[in-house]
């Protein structure tokens, strides 16, 4: 005969699975009337919308930016009927190749190329909003926005991507640029620079960044100094 503690334990978890499928139904007549919505026109904040949930016809979501800053989910192509946000400022299909690269989470990344260098550049690119003395990208001055040194890429590689050597991390770093000035659309521009190590000198390859050069979905706006500086709408 089940003892009272049994008896209570075993109406919690009869209390608990029938909270789960309550939330469950709720959560499935939430995101069939997203669908419903999402088909007719309309455009629903990305913050609200489980993109792997939701189906609508197609299969298919664009995400969006628009005037208000906001991102929103949409049907591709379809225009909101009441107008919420304002005009559509960028959508996916606006984006650098490097863009959409650096949206996908790793796993997504993994699938939809098999390029390491292709993979990598999204990646370093994700890094972008963070630049500093011990971060991959260094913030610049003037005419340059943001900068990216062949050798710190190297060393972001190995210690992001298991058991790769120093020489072959050098070999990625290069490949890795080649694909992001690609895949930037000439938007990352090359140079070259003097660097001295050991006593030797040799030539480095820089990304740059130039601080006049458009990024969709990033809007340029001037600093206390009237300098150019990025304020980031979509695309990141």
């Amino acid at each position: 005969m089940p003892t009272k503690l049994e008896n209570e334990l075993e109406n919690a978890e009869a209390h608990r699975e029938a909270l789960a499928r309550k939330t469950n139904a709720r959560d499935n007549r939430i995101e069939e009337l997203q669908a419903r919505e999402l088909e007719k026109g309309a455009h629903l904040l990305a913050d609200n919308v489980d993109q792997d949930r939701v189906t609508v016809e197609g299969n298919k979501l664009e995400r969006i930016t628009k005037d208000d800053g906001k991102h929103y989910f949409r049907v591709p192509g379809e225009d909101d009927a009441l107008d919420r946000g304002g005009a559509v400022a960028h959508a996916t299909v606006d984006l650098l190749p490097i863009q959409r690269l650096a949206r996908y989470d790793d796993e997504m990344l993994a699938s939809v190329s098999n390029r390491k260098p292709d993979k990598l550049a999204g990646k370093a690119w994700r890094e972008r909003d963070d630049t500093g003395r011990h971060e991959l990208w260094s913030s610049g001055s003037g005419e340059i926005r943001a900068f990216l040194d062949a050798s710190d890429l190297a060393e972001w590689i190995r210690v992001k991507e298991v058991g790769v050597s120093k020489k072959y991390s050098q070999e990625l770093a290069r490949r890795t640029m080649d694909a992001m000035h690609e895949l930037s659309k000439n938007r990352l521009g090359k140079t070259k620079r003097q660097r001295s190590k050991d006593g030797l000198t040799y030539q480095e390859t820089r990304l740059v960044l130039k601080a006049d050069v458009e990024i969709p979905g990033e809007r340029l706006s001037e600093n206390a100094n009237g300098d150019p500086t990025t304020d980031t709408a979509a695309g990141e």
